[in-house]
């Protein structure tokens, strides 16, 4: 597996370079869907059903916020009666028109409580959104990784094969040993498994990306250009926090939850003062000119258990709320503190990989190899030295794997990018 190891993470070495030489030409011409990480966030937003679904259930929460504050429909009823005086007989018919009209502002705290209900909805939304976009940046970095690998696993294919020439030209000279040509035979042979199980893990990595996406299943993207720049300077502990105070939409919806308690939780106390219906209509009598009824009533908030009921209700809603809001805020905190440290230390991790551990196996490599090829040395020191090269480039994937995933959930916590 040394091959594909080695190709991975000649891949992610060369990343940051490829990135800089085609960033001048992607700035003018509008990119290819899958060429950047951000043509796949802009697809995401508009196919995902997830974010379609959320915004939905915004539009909703939305429309019933209209009707929040309306009067209920008013009541038309009809009252006939007949009675005899004498040797006459009367008929009076009364029509009466009412309307119930809530007092002590309880019709704008339904309208107060509906439109938090809304912002929740948006805050929601916003979240569907920020955890698409973070799936999406992890599956596009794997997807970038994978596919320069596969482009550098030729170039060492090629240095396999080189490598069994010059193992099988030693052996025939009588300078090499038969156990050196058949190790370099079956490096080149890995080489080739290792290029197969690329392939198959690219195809896997646009699998995910589609599936994110809600593409059809084998819908082609185009060739991923670059991983996705790191800030050059990271912001403290402290402005992230107050950066998510600000802009996290799950913080958002949690303090429109408690907004919409604390207005429902008003409403319940407001359920001990009475209302009032006020109606009018015509009244119709034999042999006698219409005349006019009206009438106003007042319901007695007599029945205390359905009120003390309702407002226990409404403060435990609330105190839910708040408790959600305080638990959201802690596990923001503790897992952008998380996130940071992760970031900080793999990129100290790469630091020394690159300027220390690095450039001396490729000197190291280099060396060991031109001497090989001019007929000194044995294949087991080149390949030795090869496997502490590739596990240094396996430790730099691993350090760039890290950076992007905790970049990522950073600006999910932050909601926005850094």
């Amino acid at each position: 597996m040394w091959a594909a190891r080695l190709a991975i993470g000649l891949a992610l070495t060369s990343s940051l370079a490829l990135g800089h030489a085609t960033l001048s030409l992607a700035q003018n011409v509008t990119p290819a869907l899958g060429t950047t990480v951000d043509s796949l966030l802009a697809a995401g937003r508009q196919l995902s059903p997830t974010v379609r679904a959320a915004a939905l259930e915004t539009a909703a929460a939305a429309a019933k916020a209209d009707a929040a504050g309306a009067l209920d429909d008013p009541t038309l009823s009809a009252n006939y009666q007949n009675y005899r005086s004498g040797s006459q007989n009367f008929n009076m018919t009364f029509i009466m028109l009412s309307q119930e009209f809530p007092l002590w502002g309880k019709r704008d705290l339904r309208h107060q409580a509906a439109l938090a209900d809304v912002d929740a909805a948006r805050g929601r939304a916003r979240a569907a959104e920020d955890e698409l976009d973070e799936q999406i940046k992890l599956a596009y970095a794997r997807y970038y990784v994978v596919t320069q690998a596969i482009a550098i696993n030729q170039d060492i294919a090629k240095l396999a094969r080189q490598m069994r020439g010059a193992a099988t030209a030693r052996y025939g000279q009588g300078s090499g040993d038969q156990i050196g040509a058949i190790t370099a035979l079956t490096e080149q042979t890995r080489a080739a498994t290792d290029a197969a199980g690329l392939e198959e893990e690219r195809a896997s990595a646009i699998a995910r990306i589609n599936a994110l996406l809600a593409r059809p299943a084998g819908a082609a993207l185009a060739k991923p250009m670059r991983l996705r720049p790191l800030p050059a300077v990271l912001p403290g502990i402290d402005v992230l926090l107050s950066r998510a105070r600000a802009s996290n939409p799950t913080l958002f919806a949690s303090d429109a939850d408690i907004r919409s308690a604390e207005a429902a939780q008003t409403l319940a106390g407001k359920a001990w003062l009475p209302g009032v219906t006020i109606g009018a209509g015509p009244i119709t009598q034999t042999n006698a000119p219409t005349g006019v009824n009206a009438e106003v009533s007042i319901n007695i908030p007599l029945q205390w258990a359905p009120k003390e009921a309702g407002e226990r209700e409404a403060a435990a809603r609330l105190g839910a709320a708040q408790q959600r809001f305080s638990a959201t805020l802690a596990e923001i905190q503790g897992d952008l503190e998380s996130a940071l440290a992760r970031l900080n230390a793999s990129r100290r991790v790469e630091t020394l990989l690159r300027t220390q551990l690095l450039p001396q196996y490729q000197a190291a490599f280099r060396s060991m190899l031109a001497n090989y090829g001019q007929g000194h040395g044995d294949l087991t020191g080149v390949l030795d030295i090869e496997h502490r090269l590739h596990d240094t480039h396996l430790e730099l994937l691993r350090t760039q794997t890290d950076q992007q995933t905790a970049l990522a959930a950073i600006e999910r916590l932050i909601g926005s990018d850094l």
